[in-house]
């Protein structure tokens, strides 16, 4: 703790100094969500701890143009602010009726609000110009290409023919930075992998395309390695919506042959898989025995649930759970998680948010992939993430918001660069 002080006030110093680096560290530092620092029983994972620094950077930044130059510099935007205003009120709410009322609004401000601050408003409005968001872009895809390297050398030791064998987090001195869990890092890699796919638009030289193009390719096998079923699924959507954006006409019937022929590539995956989960049942019947307990939940608290924070608590109130599979787990879905923990009315903010997203997605795809196609697979990365949500326990995390803020900030500077076109056009008439 002695240590991490000055590294902080270090970091608050270079943030101030160059808010630009706020973006690009905490881009890189995104996948690390287990290596922890407490202070005081408040635990922080680095990628947190470095987000919330950069805010803090980023707000004495503004309080300081504001008192020594009486204006602020950068214009202030609040992105999705209304919908997440929405769905904060009704949680907040919730969580006054909660039975654990402080943990409950705790667990509001830890999570719902310092995300949409730390990695939802703090990049929309730190992305100022297309070299930024260029820059993040990248940042993202080198931290991508750091879990997949610990990725691939996790299979070092692991025994390839008597047992089964996956791609999962590697061990640094005892701690899984990126999670135990293989699920994680799936999941991190199908952001990562149409990350790569970004940068490759942005490139010119043709090796350097090239190198994108082999990073996504192992990207995409790693993800295969994982027996990652979300990451299985996740993939296959990506790649599917990209596919019928990049091919035309007959190139999509050739396109489908080729799928079909990975398809039977994939062959020996897909009997290892079917074998996997014929001999892990239980994986199943957990995540079907959590949305029991998500549907009963709902059904006793229909409208404002149980209080944000409160899942893991019903789960750990299971007897049958307790006694199949131990310590008490959280929900592995995004929507039966708000479900129970919020109710219907939650439920209906979140969908909201999410339509809000599809649409602006939609409309982005439809105005500016021709002319910059590099939005098409940065949509995807943030999709995915948020896509993979229906199966893991990521929803409140920066590792899926991030990405999505970079897409919202990347649309919003089309928007301007587009406006500005059609002001000079009419000014040259």
């Amino acid at each position: 703790m002695i240590i991490l002080i000055p590294v902080l006030i270090f970091l608050l110093a270079i943030f101030s100094a160059w808010p630009e680096t706020m973006l690009y560290a905490v881009a890189f530092c995104l996948p690390i969500i287990d290596w922890n620092f407490s202070f005081q029983g408040f635990t922080l994972p680095l990628a947190d701890l470095v987000a919330l620094t950069a805010l803090i950077a980023f707000s004495g930044r503004l309080l300081f143009q504001r008192l020594f130059k009486n204006a602020i510099l950068v214009k202030i935007n609040w992105p999705l602010l209304k919908p997440w205003l929405a769905f904060l009120a009704i949680a907040a709410l919730a969580a006054l009726l909660s039975a654990n009322l402080l943990a409950s609004l705790w667990y509001v401000v830890r999570w719902l609000i310092l995300l949409y601050f730390t990695y939802i408003f703090l990049p929309y409005n730190l992305l100022t110009d297309g070299k930024r968001l260029k820059k993040t872009i990248i940042a993202l895809a080198i931290s991508s290409l750091v879990v997949l390297v610990s990725g691939y050398l996790s299979l070092y030791g692991q025994d390839w023919r008597d047992s089964f064998f996956r791609i999962k987090s590697l061990s640094f001195f005892g701690v899984y930075p990126f999670g135990e869990n293989h699920n994680l890092t799936a999941e991190f890699l199908n952001v990562g992998a149409f990350m790569l796919l970004a940068w490759r638009e942005f490139l010119k030289d043709p090796r350097a395309r090239r190198w994108c193009e082999v990073g996504f390719i192992f990207s995409a096998l790693a993800i295969v390695l994982t027996f990652s079923r979300a990451g299985w699924i996740t993939l296959f959507l990506q790649l599917a919506i990209y596919a019928w954006y990049k091919l035309k006409g007959r190139q999509r019937l050739t396109g489908a042959f080729i799928a079909i022929g990975l398809l039977l590539i994939m062959s020996p995956f897909l009997w290892k898989m079917f074998e996997l989960q014929k001999n892990n049942v239980s994986s199943t019947e957990n995540r079907l025995l959590l949305a029991e307990i998500s549907w009963q939940a709902f059904r006793e608290k229909p409208y404002l649930g149980y209080g944000p924070g409160e899942f893991i608590n019903l789960v750990d109130k299971n007897l049958r759970f307790r006694a199949k599979y131990g310590a008490p787990l959280d929900s592995h879905g995004m929507f039966q998680k708000v479900l129970a923990e919020t109710g219907l009315f939650g439920l209906a903010a979140w969908i909201f948010i999410l339509i809000i997203l599809i649409i602006k997605a939609g409309r982005a795809l439809r105005l500016y992939y021709r002319d910059y196609p590099w939005i098409l697979p940065l949509i995807l990365a943030a999709g995915g993430g948020l896509f993979f949500q229906i199966f893991n326990t990521s929803y409140y995390k920066g590792k899926v918001w991030l990405p999505v803020a970079l897409s919202l900030a990347a649309i919003r500077l089309l928007d301007a660069k587009i406006e500005k076109a059609k002001q000079n056009s009419e000014i040259a008439k």
